[in-house]
């Protein structure tokens, strides 16, 4: 019989890795999003909440439908706003207010049948972080 040497049985789990994206389990899943919301093609989930918001200041709970997530991104901040400012720009979505710096951008938009419904895009280098649901854009500064 023979023996497979060790190296080669090193890199089959190498390739096997790489081939899976580097997880274990296969490629991470995708971010629960509305369907047609835009989601830039190379960026994955790295935290995301659905549903009602914390507690209010008076101990009531906000059960508007709601979606919280983060995206890691290999591409810089004035690339993913690009994406987004062309993305919201088509279909349902249409964009409210956009501002940014060399740092950091955001837009602010909402849906074009149900105004009330939109959100906000935080972006900076290799982060995506989307706020969206009814009665929003959420947490814009004035």
């Amino acid at each position: 019989m023979t023996q497979i040497p060790a190296l080669t049985v090193v890199a089959t789990v190498i390739a096997l890795l790489s081939l899976t994206a580097c997880y274990v389990y296969g490629a991470p899943p995708k971010a629960t999003v509305p369907v047609d919301f835009p989601v830039y093609p190379a960026s994955a989930p790295i935290s995301e909440v659905y549903g009602p918001t914390a507690p209010l200041p008076d101990g009531s709970r906000d059960r508007r439908e709601r979606y919280d997530i983060t995206w890691n991104s290999d591409d810089d901040g004035s690339k993913l706003f690009a994406f987004y400012k062309a993305r919201l720009a088509k279909g349902d979505w249409v964009t409210q207010s956009s501002s940014g710096t060399g740092h950091g951008w955001l837009i602010a938009f909402n849906r074009i049948s149900n105004p009330t419904w939109g959100g906000t895009i935080y972006l900076a280098d290799h982060k995506i972080h989307v706020i969206m649901g009814d009665s929003c854009p959420c947490a814009v500064a004035s």
